[in-house]
């Protein structure tokens, strides 16, 4: 089972009429809690960690979800950290798309099937 609430929320862009937004999520995971920042803008949108560096992408391949931090490195070349974020699925990570696009402030619960 997966719990999602909205704790913040407010615009990020410099005119009134700017598409970005930020929104701070409180996600628990089958037990474990996160607390995840999705950032909207013009250009697209990313998730990430509360106080944590890098983006949050799913895997599709192994159905699980990875932070990823990109540094400048040696030479001119790239630093690439990659960590899988245990107990994080990416049905969560759904969940607080389908709660920002609908502007869904109170907590929502997302069940599988088998927990129905």
């Amino acid at each position: 089972m997966i719990t999602i609430k909205k704790v913040s929320g407010h615009k990020t862009g410099e005119h009134p009429y700017s598409p970005d937004t930020t929104g701070t999520y409180l996600v628990t995971d089958n037990g474990k809690e996160f607390t995840i920042v999705y950032r909207s803008h013009s250009h697209g949108s990313s998730f990430a960690l509360e106080g944590e560096k890098g983006s949050l992408y799913t895997d599709s391949e192994t159905d699980t979800v990875h932070n990823q931090v990109v540094k400048l490195g040696g030479a001119c070349g790239l630093n690439i950290d990659d960590t899988l974020i245990e107990g994080l699925s990416p049905r969560a990570l759904q969940g607080v798309i389908f709660a920002e696009q609908n502007r869904i402030a109170e907590e929502i619960t997302l069940t599988t099937e088998e927990h129905e």
